[in-house]
């Protein structure tokens, strides 16, 4: 089949896909919401890689309108933060058509669920394969609009459709090209795997005093930031996320394992926040000087508030998680109320429910 690409998100890791693939021949179109970072990239139709990647693509165009967008295209990868999901998602559902595959790239946590909920709500009767990946392709950011630098490309993305059943057909449309993608069990490993909801808003909430002090003294987030302490409280979120997963059937790697098969920074023996200082690629890595950025104002209700709504269904406790959102949603009272179950569509479904929902 003929590939024709939609990069929805002109951002960092919308830019860089869109480079990516044309630079690999792909037909792709952009959309963002932004006229002035359309308008730059329609003045070359150009996107420049650096670094891990030294090249340059062509693009059909870049638009404002999803209509144009999405028309003539087949796959349609939303590269977008999560709290945009939803927003994003209204604009997309009126041109969705049968045999269009919606990967969302990557969907934080529950993402998949919240897209579907979304075209349920609005009456979409689409038949579209529906995937999620579990994290962003690259390292990367732009240097201008059409010139990205990007810093490493990930060799394992794990990948999965909503249901299960369409593991086939999203693998068929995007790893041929991308083969870096790899196909999991369902949408609950890639929910479920997303460990930025445990470096991100712990860490943040748990250095609030040196956050908010003024003068604002800059420090590293990992390397200074992830203290013995805060570290131990990360590992212990974590060894609640492991145990939804594996009430659910699902055995995932603990954040101190992934560390050390990612970056190889120490051994598994090493505690969490040793590991963080021992890797060198957070060298200069410096934390935020406001509570409200992404790593509180997203990944708190995108992601571990979707993971409560499953340990909810999986009948886990998860008083650590469940502080830390009660603290951010507390102190950050603008707060979106993000995934709740309610949000997803789960509400009040039992285990076995969930499980064969997400398989089909």
């Amino acid at each position: 089949m003929e590939r024709v690409w939609a990069i929805i998100g002109g951002g960092n890791g919308g830019q860089s896909i869109a480079g990516h693939l044309s630079y690999l021949g792909e037909k792709v179109r952009l959309f963002d919401v932004v006229p002035a970072t359309v308008s730059a990239l329609n003045e070359t139709k150009e996107i420049i890689l650096h670094n891990a990647i030294e090249g340059s693509g062509k693009i059909e165009f870049a638009t404002c309108d999803m209509r144009e967008a999405i028309e003539g295209a087949n796959i349609l990868m939303v590269v977008l933060p999560s709290i945009y999901h939803r927003s994003i998602a209204e604009k997309m559902i009126p041109y969705l058509k049968d045999g269009m595959t919606v990967l969302l790239h990557p969907e934080a946590s529950c993402g998949a669920i919240a897209f579907r909920k979304c075209m349920d709500d609005l009456g979409c009767t689409a038949k579209i394969v529906l995937g999620a990946a579990g994290t962003l392709l690259y390292s990367t950011r732009i240097a201008k609009n059409g010139e990205v630098h990007i810093f490493g490309i990930k060799n394992d993305v794990p990948m999965a459709a909503l249901p299960a059943k369409d593991n086939g057909k999203l693998a068929e449309a995007i790893c041929p090209v991308l083969p870096n993608f790899h196909l999991v069990d369902n949408v609950l490993v890639t929910s479920l795997g997303n460990i930025n909801a445990m470096m991100h808003p712990a860490p943040m909430l748990l250095n609030t005093s040196r956050i908010e002090r003024r003068p604002f003294e800059p420090y590293e987030y990992y390397h200074e930031g992830m203290t013995p302490s805060i570290g131990k409280y990360v590992e212990a979120e974590d060894k609640e996320r492991i145990a939804v997963a594996a009430a659910l059937g699902i055995k995932l790697r603990s954040i101190r394992d992934d560390y050390v098969i990612m970056y190889r920074c120490g051994d598994h023996d090493t505690p969490l926040y040793q590991l963080c200082k021992n890797n060198p690629g957070y060298t200069g890595v410096m934390t935020h000087d406001t509570l409200r950025t992404r790593y509180c104002m997203e990944d708190i209700p995108y992601s571990l508030v979707a993971i409560q709504a499953i340990a909810k269904i999986a009948g886990v406790a998860t008083p650590c998680i469940d502080a830390i959102v009660q603290v951010g949603r507390t102190i950050l009272d603008d707060m979106d109320e993000g995934r709740t179950a309610d949000a997803l569509g789960i509400a009040g479904m039992a285990r076995e429910e969930l499980l064969t929902d997400v398989h089909g």
